[in-house]
């Protein structure tokens, strides 16, 4: 039996996930030399507390994203209830987005739009291919709650505003409410609430579908290098020093996901992916091999691989989580002092070095 997943009717799969609802929210910049650029989406969602890291997923046929993109940061404006017609000129093609509307500048410069409910500034801190979408994961500079109305919601097709439970005893726990006059508003402006590829495609994420995709698409990387830079002809030394330098490599340039798998593999389901599962094993049987060989040569004492390869990992990802550049030690000298660090935990003790 092949492992390729079922297909999937598109008319199934909109209405069942068609009853999840999403927020609705607009993606400010402010792009030198072109001025304030904004699109609306309905995937933004918070991933990390700490560090702080929220995300949201363009579809790759937006023109308006490579433009945020370009400029490095953006601004989430979390839409209220009755923001409908704001939304609505955001979703406009015509370049006119910004006419008539009041914004100041977040810390960032992109721009934080009068009346929202809420606001979050950002650096982009990583960019992921998913699909016909790209996974954006930004890092909170800062943010605020600028009012009390309730947020805007898309629900089967249509806004909707959630009602909160009435505190008073008996009355119920609340429910959200659409609006039918609301239809003719959200089909003007799904496609830029990243749920034209939802409804016409099938595509959709919860936040631990987002996490489980930056682990994936980290782990190939990672994996991918590992395959081009250790040669089996190598000494179990050499092996070990590319595994490390590579290591560093691929963290730093996918520092987003590298803070996932440290801090939030565990909080994901049992049922996570089988690929997701096979690539982490993977990962541990890269480092275990080079060490049994070592091992075998008689170049590193008889450690247990397994008991090497978790202090050595887990070492290595706390390092690239709190270096930044500009520090006490530059990267060449961390990667130096860490590689031979790496390297004293196997070798037998005449042979250790200073680093």
């Amino acid at each position: 039996m092949g492992n390729e997943a079922p297909a999937i009717a598109g008319d199934l799969f909109r209405n069942v996930l068609g009853h999840y609802p999403t927020g609705v929210s607009i993606v400010t910049a402010d792009v030198p030399g072109s001025g304030p650029v904004g699109m609306v989406v309905g995937t933004f969602n918070s991933l990390s507390l700490d560090p702080p890291l929220v995300s949201f997923m363009p579809a790759k046929s937006s023109t308006s994203w490579p433009k945020i993109q370009s400029s490095g940061s953006f601004c989430v404006n979390v839409l209220g209830a009755s923001q409908g017609e704001l939304s609505r000129q955001f979703s406009a093609r015509d370049g006119k987005k910004f006419e008539g509307a009041d914004w100041r500048p977040a810390p960032t410069g992109s721009p934080i739009l009068s009346g929202v409910t809420a606001w979050v500034d950002c650096t982009i801190e990583q960019v992921f291919d998913s699909g016909d979408h790209e996974i954006v994961v930004g890092r909170v500079i800062d943010l605020n709650v600028e009012s009390d109305e309730l947020p805007m919601t898309f629900l089967r097709g249509r806004f909707g505003q959630v009602h909160l439970p009435d505190p008073t005893p008996g009355n119920g726990a609340g429910a959200t409410a659409t609006d039918d006059s609301s239809a003719k508003l959200a089909e003007e402006v799904a496609e830029l609430l990243g749920l034209n590829a939802f409804e016409a495609r099938a595509w959709a994420e919860t936040r631990e579908q987002v996490i489980e995709r930056l682990l994936v698409g980290f782990l190939e990387v990672l994996l991918k290098r590992f395959d081009e830079r250790v040669d089996a002809a190598q000494t179990p030394e050499a092996q070990l020093e590319a595994l490390v330098r590579v290591s560093l490599d691929t963290l730093r340039e996918y520092a987003a996901a590298a803070i996932m798998f440290q801090s939030e593999r565990a909080s994901l389901t049992l049922g996570a992916s089988k690929q997701l599962k096979g690539l982490e094993e993977d990962f541990r049987n890269r480092w275990t091999a080079v060490i049994h060989h070592g091992m075998s040569s008689g170049a590193f004492y008889d450690a247990d691989p397994r008991m090497a390869q978790q202090f050595i990992c887990d070492s290595l990802f706390s390092i690239a989580r709190w270096f930044r550049d500009g520090g006490r030690l530059s990267r060449p000298e961390v990667e130096d002092a860490f590689t031979t660090f790496a390297l004293n935990v196997v070798r037998p003790s005449g042979l250790r070095q200073t680093p």
